[in-house]
């Protein structure tokens, strides 16, 4: 594994862009500058400082440990020829983009239930600035959902030679006919402890995700099933009322995907689904950000109430992301590509074409979110979702080296995951 050192540009941070003096990855990890070992490695220190050195201007004391937090008296300066440069000048340096609910993408579908999906998938999303995500599995019969199941946890935590895969996301069966979206509801079952006692064991520890409508008969089971596995619980395709969403809440329910999309309406009487993840602080809430699910307004409203903390961006991309206007399959039925939109026969809207990238670009863009706040919504609280914000999530020493560089139309120039350059386009 290589080591690098990412000279220049401006690494986002919480309060904004800074100027990046030095960036060091080592063995996968954001290092301290001049960090030479694993154990010297530590989260929440500055990882922009100005500890080096050129081969040419050598330092007085050329130690190879811990440098002395004073840049300028060149103690434990580092030699920038031991590293590979990555030339950053002009780019913003980002984490790297975490995706929660992505079924797929270049023509590749989870659903597929083969590893070589999977990777292609990786690949495709790498390139829009995705290091990990959650590959989702939609509502299918039992053997193809588990046969998906069963591919996820082959690959996962495993070199896809793209963005990482951190588990597997099913999104169904248990969901309800009258909010069925994109998803085809002939596949939609009533929940069914047994059958998801059997996801979890195909799922050998990778599965990181349900989504289910919180109101059907056997939903409040299931939820306390999931909390014991410590697998996080969603809402969704749901006709949920107030009072059953706040019964889930309590059950352990704490996430929603692509909020007011396949759910009751908001209505000022009859809040549902919505008013009640709007109004608990402990639910988090996704958002689709491609211009066509939610109103500019809708997406400024969610970023009031749901705060930095609570807001995530996904793409719910499907396996014809990236392949153009045209016809495709989606969960058996045809649909319908114009203009990245993609739709049923009937108008209904079938998750998204975008990228990770797109989304973020989209939310300031349309609802006029500060560079760092977006960001936020795509690495940090998705990585707070799955509770590996000390992992993933942020640039800081002792961090995984998930790292994006945008240029300024925050097009993707270069995705590394664990230090591993996946794709560049420098």
């Amino acid at each position: 594994m290589k080591d690098y050192l990412i000279k220049g540009g401006e690494l986002i941070t919480s309060g904004g862009p800074v100027p990046n003096k030095g960036l060091v990855i080592m063995r996968g990890k954001i290092a301290l500058p001049g960090a030479m070992k694993p154990d010297s490695l530590y989260a929440g220190l500055s990882c922009s400082l100005n500890f080096f050195s050129s081969a040419k201007n050598p330092p007085e004391n050329p130690a190879r440990n811990i440098p002395s937090h004073n840049p300028g008296n060149g103690a434990g300066a580092i030699n920038e020829d031991d590293y590979e440069m990555i030339n950053a000048e002009g780019l913003y340096i980002s984490p790297g983009f975490i995706d929660l609910h992505m079924h797929g993408g270049g023509g590749f579908d989870t659903a597929e239930g083969n590893t070589t999906s999977l990777r292609k998938m990786a690949l495709f999303h790498a390139r829009g600035g995705t290091t990990s995500f959650l590959p989702t599995i939609a509502a299918g019969p039992p053997k193809v959902m588990e046969k998906a199941l069963a591919a996820v946890s082959a690959q996962y935590l495993r070199t896809t030679g793209g963005a990482g895969i951190l588990g597997a996301h099913l999104e169904g069966p248990y969901l309800n006919p009258g909010k069925a979206g994109g998803q085809n509801k002939s596949y939609f079952r009533a929940p069914d402890v047994q059958e998801m006692e059997k996801f979890i064991t195909t799922a050998d520890g990778c599965l990181k995700m349900v989504t289910l409508a919180p109101e059907l008969p056997g939903a409040t089971e299931i939820i306390r099933l999931l909390n014991r596995e410590g697998i996080v619980v969603s809402a969704g395709h749901s006709l949920a009322t107030y009072e059953q969403t706040r019964d889930a809440i309590r059950a352990g329910m704490r996430h929603a995907i692509h909020l007011f999309n396949a759910s009751a309406p908001l209505h000022h009487r009859r809040p549902g689904l919505v008013g009640a993840v709007l109004t608990s602080r402990e639910v988090s809430a996704e958002v689709i950000a491609d211009g066509h699910h939610l109103h500019p307004s809708m997406l400024m409203l969610l970023r009031e109430i749901k705060g930095k903390r609570s807001l995530v961006l996904v793409t719910d991309a499907m396996g014809a992301a990236g392949l153009g206007d045209g016809k495709y399959k989606f969960a058996g039925r045809e649909i319908d590509i114009s203009g990245g939109r993609a739709e049923l026969e009937d108008g209904t809207l079938v998750g998204s074409t975008i990228t990770m990238a797109d989304a973020v670009s989209n939310m300031i863009r349309l609802a006029g979110l500060p560079l760092q706040e977006a960001i936020h919504m795509a690495s940090l609280n998705p990585a707070r979702v799955l509770g590996i914000e000390d992992q993933k999530g942020t640039i800081a020493p002792g961090m995984d080296a998930d790292i994006v560089l945008l240029d300024e139309e925050l097009n993707v120039k270069l995705t590394m995951v664990q230090g591993e350059v996946v794709y560049s386009g420098l």
